[in-house]
């Protein structure tokens, strides 16, 4: 159990950067206790640590207790070891904006702690790397510093990824995978760059080949190919030696979707599609858990449901990792075959 320990020693002091008088909250649930716990005994030095228990959720982005949402209010950092992410919840962003330094620790397994992406070096070559994606979204225009002001955005990849978007205008998100200031939030061992597509202006099809953040796939045995239209997912099928037609994997996928979607009222809210980003932790490997997936240098994701870049009030959001993939921006080449692109 040493590495145990020392994967959650560097969550509290490399990533989480916790000063000995601060309140620090682990909130956990039934399935991921033991991670929980993990943290707990790796805290022993601070005398304000609380932990706190919940039943799990159904699905990234489903709001907490009433109780857990009112201690968060009240920590001044916060570990989630939660089997579902909390990070597009009303519960964490409030928090975030009452000061709380976040780190997000969701479906963590005991061998995320003992090896790969958590053991990254997050102030070395990944933070270049974020720093050289966000640039590349930034654009050459000079726009709102910290927003995109490239506009038209093409990804490619061999297996048949053919999609266009504009982010203009969109939050960029730059995932070092520590916090240092209050209000920031991170999810360690996921070091990424993100912006969203402008509403309405994503369409084509992008060929899934990692992995899916949704307890009915998680990692791909085949290809899922996901048709967009106008921003909405509009298709989905699978992809057997280059042929497209129905898997078992496509249709859990696209029962993931009309089931998330019915939690809203049958609105199609589940079949938004909005973030971009890139992975970039050269420590983490595709393993079908999230935070180590969407990080994982060499993979790009895209995201149905939820997505802060435009502010919508559905909760769910579903990750879809995809490999060796090209990306452009007004014409520019910032990511080449699963690699970012230096000026």
């Amino acid at each position: 159990m040493k590495k145990v320990y020392e994967s959650c020693r560097r969550l509290l002091t490399l990533c989480a950067n916790c000063k000995p008088e601060e309140k620090i909250l682990i909130v956990t649930d039934d399935e991921c206790f033991n991670i929980g716990q993990a943290l707990w005994d790796a805290a022993e030095e601070f005398p304000n640590k609380s932990l706190i228990l919940m039943p799990t959720r159904k699905m990234h982005g489903e709001e907490p207790t009433d109780l857990v949402a009112a201690a968060m209010m009240n920590a001044d950092v916060i570990f989630r070891a939660t089997k579902f992410s909390l990070s597009h919840s009303f519960a964490r962003r409030r928090a975030c904006e009452n000061g709380a330094r976040d780190l997000n620790c969701c479906d963590y397994s005991i061998e995320m702690l003992e090896h790969g992406g958590l053991y990254n070096d997050f102030l070395g070559d990944s933070k270049r790397y974020v720093d050289q994606i966000a640039k590349g979204f930034a654009g050459d225009n000079h726009g709102t510093p910290g927003y995109a002001a490239g506009d038209k955005v093409h990804v490619t990849s061999p297996l048949g990824t053919d999609y266009y978007c504009s982010i203009k205008g969109h939050k960029i998100f730059a995932q070092y995978g520590i916090v240092r200031n209050p209000g920031e939030t991170c999810s360690p061992p996921d070091v990424e760059c993100a912006v969203g597509a402008i509403p309405g202006t994503a369409h084509g099809k992008l060929v899934i080949d990692g992995s899916i953040t949704h307890p009915y796939i998680e990692k791909l045995k085949q290809p899922i190919v996901v048709y967009i239209e106008n921003s909405f997912c509009t298709k989905v099928t699978g992809l057997v030696n280059g042929v497209e037609q129905d898997t078992d994997e496509s249709r859990l996928f696209a029962k993931a979707l009309a089931e998330g979607d019915e939690l809203k009222g049958n609105t199609p809210g589940m079949y938004r599609i909005g973030e971009l980003a890139c992975g970039l932790n050269p420590a983490a490997s595709l393993c079908g858990r999230m935070l180590e997936d969407e990080g994982c240098y060499g993979y790009m994701h895209c995201a149905l449901g939820n997505n802060e870049t435009d502010n919508q009030d559905f909760i769910l959001h579903i990750d879809m990792m995809f490999s060796n993939a090209t990306m452009t921006v007004d014409g520019k080449t910032i990511w080449k075959d699963g690699k970012v692109v230096f000026d």
